[in-house]
This record gives structure tokens, sequence and C-alpha cells, in this order.
């Protein structure tokens, strides 16, 4: 089907209350999300960077059923059923601020999972994409190309570098997203000014760099009651399946709050730039987007959603779709989730 008649139908939310604890970890800053058919669980990364407790991911259900449109919604649809720390292939825990997780994907092999660190640019910590076993402990990592690691005006911004993972299963291939530019490829996404990030294409089997292409993350779209106040915009999630592949943009303005939308993606024509290291002055063709849904239609609070899964199938046999929310360990934030239900645009 076209992706100009399809749409996303809100099913309703849950929210985990400020201060949950699980096995003894903060659970809060859920940046990525994934479901497993076969289990009927889900996986959600943290992204604490060890400094509250080690890096770490959860496993859960979400029991789309009691998702709620109510202003009260609650959390009895979120069950966590296991916490596991990540850890190096030496099998050590990531010392504070070694990793920043940010996305995770279940694997291909049995008990397998990868994840996405945006690593810290300041501190010259490269992001990294690794697949771990069930215990946490580091299989792999892949290569990333040299013009994206962190340096002097190249390479990844600080905190707007590998936000997003996806997994095409069928083509058995792994996609990675910069959240922004890189340094040499143009600027950061402000007010009237979009950004040319980048969408990093790997074979699972070899882990061979494919491709590389330009994704244009929207102009953030509005600006803040200060003229200092800070705001951003970028590609925060990517989500292949259902013979699709879906990007999550999330702008926060500063006095102003979260806008979130989510675009089905087309790379058929978009220009393979892995050997361009720099755009600047570059021709080419990006990704071309078709918004499915603009959140800021639903009527609903919306915080930092930065995590995007498929889940189970709904009632009437369709794709469901869940969004979960990093809340920053902050208690002016929540961990919010969010279903929805793959629908026709004529429904």
């Amino acid at each position: 089907m076209p992706a100009e008649a399809q749409t996303l139908r809100y099913l309703g939310q849950q929210i985990l209350p400020h201060g949950y604890t699980f096995r003894g970890t903060d659970v809060g800053g859920l940046s990525g999300l994934d479901y497993d058919p076969a289990s009927r669980r889900f996986v959600a990364i943290s992204d604490d960077r060890s400094r509250r407790q080690p890096a770490r991911f959860y496993l859960l259900r979400l029991d789309l059923a009691r998702f709620n449109t109510g202003a009260a919604p609650g959390h009895a649809g979120v069950e966590l059923l296991d916490m596991t720390y990540l850890r190096d292939e030496a099998e050590r825990l990531y010392e504070p601020r070694a990793v920043d997780p940010e996305a995770v994907r279940f694997g291909l092999a049995p008990d397998s999972l990868w994840w996405a660190s945006e690593g810290d640019a300041r501190r010259g910590i490269p992001p990294a994409i690794t697949e771990v076993g069930a215990s946490g402990t580091a299989w792999r990592s892949l290569d990333v190309p040299a013009h994206v690691l962190p340096g002097k005006k190249r390479g990844v911004r600080d905190n707007l570098a590998f936000e997003s993972l996806a997994l095409d299963r069928a083509a058995g291939r792994l996609y990675v997203g910069t959240e922004n530019a890189l340094q040499q490829d143009g600027p950061e996404a402000d007010v009237g000014q979009p950004s040319p990030a980048r969408i990093l294409a790997f074979e699972l089997a070899s882990g061979k760099l494919l491709a590389e292409y330009v994704y244009i993350v929207e102009a953030v779209p509005q600006a803040p009651p200060l003229p200092l106040m800070f705001r951003t915009n970028g590609l925060v999630e990517l989500l292949a399946g259902e013979g699709m592949l879906l990007a999550l943009e999330r702008a926060y303005v500063q006095g102003v709050g979260n806008s979130v939308r989510i675009y089905r993606l087309d790379l058929e024509d978009a220009t393979d730039v892995s050997g361009i290291a720099s755009l600047a002055g570059a021709t080419f063709q990006p990704v071309r987007k078709t918004l499915l849904l603009d959140l800021g239609t639903l009527g609903v609070r919306l915080d930092n959603l930065e995590g995007m899964s498929w889940g189970p199938r709904t009632a009437a046999g369709r794709p469901s779709l869940v969004l979960v929310a990093d809340d920053n360990f902050s208690p002016l934030q929540e961990t919010q989730f969010l279903a929805f239900e793959m629908a026709d645009r004529a429904d």
C-alpha cells in the first residue's frame, strides 16, 4: 500500500511513576525499545551512562489492552521481567560516561541484541554499534567510518550521534542514524534551519558498510520565548519491518515542549554518499520522507519520545506500534509509553 494511504491510530498510553525501581536500579532514561514476537517480550535500553547504576537493559511485557486515553492512564500494562547489565568483550561493566546507550534491537542470532552508543564526542569517545548475548557481554562491534568519528571540526557532534537503530531481518541489514549532521556536513537543526543527518547501512553477516544516505532533519518547528533558550530537533529512532522503514523525529523547545513526528522512508532513489567525507558543496538526493503522523494532533502531552518498536498484532490483525519516552531521570518528566495501530487513512 502506498505510504500516503496509511496512518497511525492512537490506542492510548501508560506512564511509569517517577522513582520506579526494579532489581535495585532506577527505571528511567528509556531511549530504545524493541519487540520479539516469539517470546512476546519487549526490550528497553536505559541511557544511564553508568552514573546511577551500570549501563543496562530491561525485558518487559506490555499489555496494550490496558493502554488507555484517560487523563491518568496508570501503568498496569507495563510489567518488568528482567534486568541485565551491559559488559565489554572482557566481561567488565562499563565505567561512568564510557558509553551512552540510546537504541536497541533483537538480533538475528538466538538471544542476541544489537545496541547503539552515542559515545561522548567532547571526550573523544566514539559512537559504537555492538552485538551482545543474553548476558549483556559484547560479542562484536561494527567498524564506524573515519569521517563519522569525533574530531576537530569533523565527525559526530556531542549528544547528536547514534541515537537510532533499525534491523531489517529480511534484507540482513542494520541501519544506524546520526541525530543531526556531522560537523563537516552542515549545521545543527535550528529554527528555520534543517540539518543533513546520515543513515548508515551495514550488512549484518559481514559487518561491512554498504551505503550511507542523507536524511534531512526538519527545522526546529517553533522559536523559544527567549532567543538564548535551548531548542533542538533530531532523528531519534529508525524502525524496519512490516515492509517499511520508519523514522522518529523529536523536537524540543525550552519553554514550549516536545514536538514528535513519524515518517515513512524510501531509500530507493537516495544517493549513496559513503564515499563523500563532507557533504558541504556536494550534490545528492536525500532519503524521501512521507509523514505518517504528527503526534501534536493527538491532544496528548508528549514527553521526550526516543524509542519506537513494532508490537503484537491488534484484534483487527493490524501491526501495532509502541513509543517510549526518555525521562532523563527527572521528576519533571515521565517514562511514557504510547501505543498505535497501523490503519488506512480512509478508515
